[in-house]
């Protein structure tokens, strides 16, 4: 059994110590805080359905149908 962990230990090259970076799509210095929501506004549904009409009048009824509007 220790003539195997002396092999283990002879043959295992040290690892080479290399200097830290920080990734280029991380955090920037000086930038607090954790992680932001995405600055998203939700589309107006009224307009949505203003668009629907003009395609096809019946799907514009069952797309308020299904959202409940």
């Amino acid at each position: 059994m220790p003539f195997q962990y002396l092999l283990l230990d002879f043959f295992m090259a040290e690892r080479i110590q290399k200097p830290v970076e920080p990734a280029p799509w991380g955090p920037k210095q000086g930038d607090g805080g954790g992680p932001r929501s995405p600055d998203i506004s939700r589309p107006d549904t009224k307009d949505l359905l203003k668009k629907m009409r003009k395609v096809d009048p019946n799907q514009s009824k069952r797309y308020r149908q299904r959202t409940g509007q």
